[in-house]
């Protein structure tokens, strides 16, 4: 998806990020309600469209996990990324239960607390401003 097209879909829904599933649901089936093709003579079927699709997103929890990952790697562009690495490539420690990788500013990239729903994750190296993508499949 190009950076132009993506959608922030909480806004689709006119909700914020915290909302409650039960939110989501509510404001979804009032926007429906609004937008729906047979209800309304002018031509919305795109914006009916992205309700429809912004609540199958955000209503399952692995998907809105995702999409927030998303959201939020996008929101945060501003960083310096140093690498794109594999996850089979960090080092894991049995003992601590963390991935790590090595900066070239000789700090280190820690990832714990491994989520395998997510396809990628960026992390920050403690010691410096890079940020690598780890490529978790």
């Amino acid at each position: 998806m190009d950076e132009n097209d993506f959608i922030d879909y909480y806004k689709v829904l006119e909700c914020n990020r915290t909302a409650s599933v039960e939110e989501l649901k509510r404001s979804y089936q009032r926007l429906i309600l609004t937008l729906h093709p047979d209800k309304n003579n002018t031509d919305l079927s795109d914006t009916f469209h992205q309700v429809q699709k912004a609540w199958t997103v955000l209503r399952d929890d692995d998907t809105r996990k995702q999409y927030d990952a998303e959201l939020s790697c996008r929101e945060h562009s501003d960083l310096l990324l140093y690498d794109t690495v594999a996850l089979k490539e960090m080092e894991y420690n049995d003992e601590d239960n963390v991935y790590t990788y090595n900066c070239r500013c000789g700090g280190t990239y820690l990832l714990e607390n491994c989520d395998t729903i997510l396809s990628q994750v960026i992390i920050g190296c403690n010691e410096c401003s890079f940020s690598i993508q780890v490529n978790m499949l």
